[in-house]
């Protein structure tokens, strides 16, 4: 098994859990969002790093700690409708502008 492995499953498992709808998508973990109305995702690729520059404290950080500090997404919006009345007042005020 790879170096980082199991950790790496923890990390991509706590993903999924918090970011509703994330999905993985090959050896990347994809989460969606609703950014200015428009539809995006996020790519989010693991790897295990060689060198340990935090000074060993990530040993010290549980996996459960550090992902509740990411706020759940809000739902993506919902697409509206206009009404049939609304749609006739629109069209009476363009009619008066021309």
């Amino acid at each position: 098994m790879a170096k980082g492995a199991i950790s790496k499953d923890k990390v991509k498992e706590k993903i999924l859990e918090v970011f509703e709808g994330a999905f993985v998508n090959d050896k990347e973990i994809r989460i969606p969002f609703v950014e200015n109305g428009e539809p995006i995702e996020i790519k989010v690729a693991l790897t295990c790093a060689k060198e340990v520059v935090g000074a060993g404290t990530a040993a010290t950080t549980s996996v459960e700690a550090t992902a509740s500090a990411f706020p759940t997404p809000a739902a993506p919006a919902q697409k509206v409708e206009a009404t049939d009345e609304e749609k006739q007042r629109l069209k009476e005020l363009v009619a008066r502008m021309f």
